[in-house]
């Protein structure tokens, strides 16, 4: 864990214009940059300064075209003057220059590898790539590297024209030039469109063609029979790799972005530009919908996506980057392995489609490298001259939101509503890690705070971001959008905090307080439960709780203790994204749990001697520990031989052996939302060695004579039934929005499985229905009798649940609502600043006394006014402490970190005037000590209280 992410400012700060990082961080200073930047772009250019104070007069006055014009003229400008501010000319004209050191990369591939080569030579299955190869060589081609190819290529070409237009005399040594042009065009032909041409030259981008896809195989799957079930995998040697929790795919380099950059055809010029937009019939004007019925509406956040291709491609990295703020301040938590709503609308519908979010996480990376590259990133989500709507953060409103739920709707939420004006808590039912570094310190290299994803402190911040998300994703990225929203005033965010009847804090509890309105940002809730017999045996459990355990205990680490078994075969029920990533990640954790447990095995025999520790086993026990020893043995084994002969170990086949994972969907693999939303995740998943079974629909749940799950038995669709073996079933069958306050308080009114919207008198409405981009954004859903409001967000809302592009689009579409709620009524009396710091002493609880009252029974006192208040006698609370401050044991080979599992007990008493709560714990024969992990003055957390 890093400690110390900054040099201080007095030395270290690389500002221009005579401003500061203190500077930055208020209104007053970004009008005064705002100012510098006007002064600067009329100087080099007084008709595009006239153009943007006219865009800001009037905005709504441009058109699509005039609009994406304007953006990317000023990108261009906005570049130079943000790399001055920041003292990085240098750095940022180093990443112009490399990038425009591929440009002949780019034109060869477009002008001469797709446009000559593989028309005028479609089968070049007889060529000799060898020979060609060395023939252009011996020509020139050295050494021969794409770069190289395509000035050699241009070289020649330019003396062909020459030639053509008679400028030049035709000798002997023209005919060496045309001929090497032919031996480039065959051996481009022969290196795009044979096996072995594309063999040679992967991980280039010089020889590639868009392929025309196949929507019924994506994936290139094959056909096994296991179990009796005929199951669907990707060959062995398709396989790859994967050992623990450290990011699996860090995405494209820069050459495989620009390519995708450059294959974009910037259709913005034409204001065809549907990936961002979205794919529309021209007869009806509504989305059109893909061979799968999947609606192509285009990104959720309508971001600027082909403008930000083109300033991106000409080496304007920042104003590229500032092109995608303006719709998506919080990037960094969408882009690769997170969404693809805008490929699918890519206007390339007949071929492959620009990756667009690779493309997007490319100029995202490439900004957060440069020295004070989160600085750049913060300061431009807060001033952003591209956004002519909201250049600026509006002044102080005076009104002050409580926003529930700190996923991807709610932290979208919160920064814009900040940049509205207004002051901002948030609450979160998880637990919320402390960030062990000074929020407000400037960051010069943002690597210092990144930390292995192997071992990273599971913070609990971004909700489902963080728990239900594989790391093909880089969840380092949370952590900076968390700090995207703590460095400012107006902000504050607190965990373990859960709302509503009963809770720590309720509607009437918020409007008390003096809060002026209620987002709810809760997510998705109770999850499907399969009715089948023994359908909750021991064995069986919701993929989410799976995942959560997994993130949030930090089972997957080697020093956790937390208490997650998993065994082998494992089954997944469910066709969508969760289950996908519950396959990959159970046997990822597999590998962790058997290694884990054979080493801490070895540590108390060597303690307490063989006997002592297997006395205590059961035979269940003794049996399930043998297999975790045997599993972990070999492991061990193949890690050896894999050592000695240099190479990954092969724990995929292992795992495969002992029964693997598959996934089991009711319908075809071409039916399952994680095909027909993102194939490509699927593809990742396979990868890992994980099965796919087609058409089988759980029938019952077999066990064995310990209640422990043994088999699945499925039904097929003509009738029959077949048992897969299984000692653990994930279901992930979907899940319902989280609307348990309406049971909890009668004044909230539900429409199906959705709250009830209302519009903004109060009226009940009904939203448009599974679309991310409705006419109307409704986001309202309760009138208080005084006026104030309650909005409702994310997979809680029926038009933006699916994913959490959708979600952040929806908070981005529904802020006006909330500020046009909140200026419809006077703020109330208590000032934004007065409620964070009582929310602060309200939500923050530490540990006030530790008493053990027996040898096994332990009293402890909490300071915690919220809970305190809301006590009622017969509800529990839970309480954890921070995995960030829990003690370490150092033992040999291992350390072991004391983390508290969330512990539910019931409340002894409460003292309300002194924000006192008494909880009352019984140690399991004394073997942990409460006493010694929480100390006086601690920060703990106390979820509840409930029940």
């Amino acid at each position: 864990m890093p400690t110390s992410n900054a040099a201080p400012e007095a030395e270290t700060s690389p500002l221009a214009f005579g401003l500061t990082f203190a500077d930055l961080a208020g209104r007053d200073g970004l009008i005064r940059l705002d100012r510098l930047f006007l002064n600067s772009l009329a100087e080099a250019d007084a008709a595009l300064h006239g153009s943007l104070l006219a865009a800001r007069a009037e905005p709504g006055s441009l058109n699509a075209k005039a609009e994406a014009d304007l953006v990317v003229a000023l990108g261009r400008e906005l570049d130079p003057f943000v790399a001055t501010l920041f003292g990085i000319e240098a750095e940022a004209g180093a990443l112009t220059a490399r990038t425009r050191e591929l440009d002949p990369i780019h034109a060869c591939k477009r002008l001469f590898v797709q446009r000559q080569a593989v028309k005028k030579y479609p089968d070049p299955s007889g060529f000799n790539g060898s020979a060609l190869r060395e023939a252009l060589i011996q020509a020139g081609i050295q050494p021969f590297t794409e770069p190289r190819f395509a000035e050699m290529v241009k070289t020649w070409e330019d003396f062909a024209e020459i030639v053509k237009t008679g400028e030049a005399v035709k000798d002997d040594t023209d005919v060496d030039y045309a001929q090497n042009l032919d031996y480039a065009l065959r051996y481009a032909a022969w290196a795009t469109l044979t096996k072995a041409g594309c063999a040679a030259h992967a991980g280039g981008t010089l020889f590639g063609v868009p392929l025309r896809p196949d929507p019924a195989h994506l994936v290139p799957v094959e056909t096994i029979e296991r179990d009796g079930v005929t199951m669907l995998r990707l060959p062995e040697h398709d396989w790859r790799p994967r050992d623990g929790f450290a990011l699996t795919d860090p995405g494209m380099g820069d050459q495989q972005a620009l390519d995708q950059m450059n294959y974009c055809i910037w259709c913005h010029t034409q204001g065809k530009d549907s990936c961002s937009k979205g794919l529309t019939d021209r007869k009806t004007g509504k989305f059109q919908k893909s061979s799968f019925g999947v609606t192509l509406a285009g990104c959720p956040l309508d971001e600027k996506i082909s403008e930000m291709h083109e300033l991106r491609a000409q080496g304007a990295v920042l104003g590229a980057f500032a092109a995608i703020a303006v719709d998506n301040p919080m990037m960094a938590a969408t882009g690769h392995r997170i969404c693809n709503d805008c490929m699918k609308a890519c206007i390339f519908q007949k071929q492959e489609p620009v990756d667009i979010p690779q493309a997007e996480t490319s100029i995202l990376r490439d900004v957060l490298t440069l020295p004070w590259g989160l600085e750049i990133y913060a300061l431009l989500t807060r001033w952003n001259p591209l956004d002519f709507r909201r250049p600026l953060p509006l002044p102080d409103s005076g009104r002050k939101v409580l926003i529930v739920g700190l996923g991807p709707a709610g932290f979208t939420l919160a920064h814009h509503l900040m940049n509205d004006g207004h002051s901002i808590v948030a609450i979160d039912g998880l637990k919320i890690e402390p960030l062990g570094i000074d929020p407000l310190a400037p960051v010069r290299d943002v690597e210092t705070l990144y930390e292995n994803l192997d071992n990273r402190v599971m913070a609990g911040f971004g909700g489902v971001a963080e728990y239900g998300i594989t790391v093909r994703w880089n969840k380092n990225y949370l952590k900076l959008v968390r700090l995207l929203l703590v460095r400012r005033a107006q902000f504050a965010h607190f965990g373990g905090v859960r709302f509503g009847g009963g809770a720590t804090l309720s509607i009437d509890d918020a409007w008390a307080m003096g809060f002026d309105h209620i987002a709810l940002c809760m997510g998705a809730g109770k999850p499907t439960i399969l009715d089948i017999p023994n359908g909750l045996a021991r064995g069986v459990r919701q993929a989410s709780d799976f995942l959560m355990g997994l993130q949030l205990t930090g089972a997957a680490k080697m020093s956790s203790i937390a208490n997650l078994q998993l065994r082998l075969p494992v089954i997944v029920i469910g066709g969508g994204l969760t289950a996908i990533d519950t396959a990959t990640e159970s046997l990822a954790y597999y590998v962790r749990q058997v290694e884990k447990f054979a080493l801490r095995t070895r540590l108390l025999i060597a303690e307490r001697g063989q006997q002592a520790v297997r006395r205590s086993w059961s035979a269940e026990e003794a049996a399930i520990a043998e297999e975790f020893l045997a599993h972990a043995a070999a492991i061990a084994a193949e890690r050896a031989a894999a050592a000695a002969e240099s190479r990954p170990p092969k724990l995929a086949q292992l795992l495969e052996t002992w029964g693997g994972a598959t996934v089991a969907y009711r319908r075809q693999l071409t039916d399952a939302p994680s095909y027909t939303l993102n194939h490509e995740e699927v593809a990742k998943a396979l990868e890992e060695g994980v099965r796919f079974a087609e058409g089988l629909t759980p029938k019952a749940v077999e066990t064995d004579e310990y209640g422990h799950v043994i088999a699945l038995r499925l039904g097929r669709a003509d009738g029959s039934e077949v048992s897969l073996p299984a000692r653990a079933i994930l279901v992930a069958a979907g899940t319902q929005p989280n609307t348990i306050l309406a049971r909890e308080d009668h004044r909230i009114e539900l429409d199906g499985k959705y709250f009830q919207a209302v519009d903004e008198d109060g009226n009940p409405v009904t939203p448009e229905r599974a679309i991310s981009k409705p006419k109307l954004a409704q986001v309202l859903m309760h009138r208080a009798p005084d006026g104030r409001f309650i909005s409702f967000f994310g997979d809680l809302h029926p038009s933006f649940f699916g994913n959490v592009v959708k979600a952040m689009g929806g908070a981005k579409r529904g802020y006006p609502v909330v500020s046009r709620a909140l200026a419809a009524r006077p703020a109330s009396e208590i000032i934004g600043a007065d409620l964070i710091a009582r929310c602060r002493s309200d939500f923050s609880p530490t540990v006030h006394e530790v008493r053990r009252l027996t040898p096994t029974i332990v009293e402890v006192v909490l300071h915690a006014p919220a809970a305190a208040r809301a006590f009622r006698p017969g509800q529990f609370y839970r309480l954890q402490n921070f995995e960030m401050l829990a003690p370490r044991l150092s033992e040999p080979g291992i350390d072991t970190l004391l983390a508290m599992e969330g512990l539910a007990m019931t409340g002894a008493w409460t003292d309300p005037e002194r924000g006192l709560v008494s909880v009352i714990v019984l140690e399991m024969g004394g073997s942990s000590d409460l006493c010694a992990l929480l100390k006086p003055g601690e920060p703990v957390v106390l979820m509840g209280p409930t029940g």
